[in-house]
């Protein structure tokens, strides 16, 4: 539900009208002062008043859990997006007049009209709704990690306050655009004034956690010939497929400075789940990098870098931090490419996360997970033929520490890549070929 935030000078109000009410409308608004009874043509009595109004925002069963502010009680643009918490609502300087003259400062109305909307569970100060989402369907751990973060971070509101997509994973589309798939489930990341939705973390440790399974799945993957024959030597299996909760470094395979040390091996794989996607190939890939694994982390992480070892690489920005510090970064970037002979510009809304593996970034390494998201003002924009938007429904980088070598390190990369540029038919072989050119334009920096 939503209540009214305009302020008009004045304004005519019907009687009758005033007793209609839609059922899903509820209007709060200050008393009305210097009413005047007005007798319209049709000989019917309305009063012409003016009133300051709170703030606009949305119920639950029991109370407030959105509200944004109407600008100090002046009337506000239709499309203005000014927040403020109650009780910054007016400077005290700004007053009107009572039925009886009496100076009252609009701060004293709004504290009037701010009880008269209790009981108020809780008041998330927003510009707007939600507007970056991301699919959660496909992660096992989600149920667990959203339950995990409800206990310990909002387990005050009642199971009817709980709101779908920012307290808790729905089907329900989060887009007008969107069909509604009873099958998917959505997660909001912003709370729509720039700061992270309740379960952000729920979704990122669910990443993680499904990516780095994936990763070390030896059932899931396919060797290519070339991979198959590299394995078959030995020399890789004390690293390849080791778990990530060893909390310690891997052997390297292959001394620096050996030919060995060049190999690029190469998996294709599918998913066992049946949601969105899983018809498509995944690529997993694994490769030594002479680089320090934070060097690498921080490279991958750097979004004013991306053109260093991706030539297509037109620019890639951060357009919101979700949660930054020295073991951890959360970000919405676009990256956006031009591939040779496309002619159009190929465009990945992604949400970019890393932090450290079990045993921190000296000793275990770094996991970078990637995964598309639905953004509203991409459902809002005109479409551009000259634009391609694709989507990284997983990607994964595990930057593992070598033991004895801390200026090198093993990397592993997986891709699962929907994009309306590539043909099924061709998906898996293109895929295979973009993550050996991605290992080494990596290398080349080295």
């Amino acid at each position: 539900m939503g209540f009214i935030k305009k302020m008009k000078s004045s304004r005519s109000v019907s009687s009758k009208s005033v007793t209609k009410q839609k059922s899903r409308k509820l209007s709060k608004s200050l008393p009305a002062v210097s009413e005047q009874p007005v007798i319209d043509d049709d000989g019917e009595r309305s009063v012409s008043c003016r009133s300051i109004s709170l703030a606009t925002g949305s119920f639950s069963a029991s109370g407030v859990i959105a509200l944004t502010s109407s600008l100090d009680g002046r009337s506000p643009s239709p499309y203005s997006n000014s927040t403020e918490s109650i009780g910054s609502f007016s400077d005290g300087e700004d007053s009107c007049d009572d039925d009886d003259g009496k100076q009252h400062s609009n701060f004293s109305l709004r504290e009037s009209a701010a009880a008269k909307l209790s009981p108020i569970k809780e008041v998330l100060v927003s510009r707007m709704p939600s507007r970056i989402f991301i699919r959660t369907a496909d992660l096992p751990h989600m149920k667990f990690a959203a339950h995990q973060s409800r206990h310990s971070s909002f387990s005050e509101l009642a199971e009817d306050d709980l709101v779908d997509h920012v307290h808790k994973p729905s089907s329900n589309p989060p887009l007008s655009s969107m069909e509604h798939d009873p099958n998917e489930s959505w997660v909001a990341l912003d709370d729509g004034n720039g700061n992270k939705a309740p379960l952000v973390e729920a979704a990122v440790a669910a990443l993680v956690k499904t990516a780095l399974d994936a990763s070390m799945d030896r059932g899931m993957w396919t060797a290519n010939g070339g991979t198959a024959k590299i394995i078959k030597s030995g020399l890789w299996d004390e690293t390849i497929f080791m778990p990530c909760d060893e909390q310690g470094p891997v052997p390297a395979p292959h001394a620096r400075g050996s030919k060995g040390e060049n190999d690029v091996l190469v998996w294709s794989g599918a998913w066992s789940h049946k949601y969105y996607g899983h018809d498509l190939p995944a690529i997993r890939c694994e490769a030594i990098v002479n680089m320090s694994p934070q060097a690498l982390a921080n490279l991958l992480m750097d979004s004013s870098r991306v053109k260093e070892y991706n030539k297509m690489s037109v620019g890639r920005d951060d357009i919101m931090v979700l949660h930054e510090d020295e073991k951890c970064v959360t970000k919405i970037s676009v990256g956006k490419s031009k591939p040779p002979m496309l002619g159009k510009t190929l465009v990945l809304k992604n949400l970019l996360h890393m932090e450290e593996l079990p045993g921190g970034g000296q000793q275990g390494g770094y996991v970078i997970v990637s995964r598309a998201i639905a953004h509203a003002d991409d459902a809002e924009a005109v479409k551009d033929p000259k634009v391609i938007h694709s989507e990284m429904l997983m990607g994964l980088n595990v930057i593992r520490v070598i033991e004895g070598e801390p200026d090198r390190c093993i990397i592993i990369n997986l891709n699962h890549l929907s994009s309306p540029m590539i043909p099924m038919m061709l998906a898996k072989r293109l895929g295979l070929g973009a993550a050996v050119n991605f290992i080494n334009d990596i290398r080349a920096l080295c």
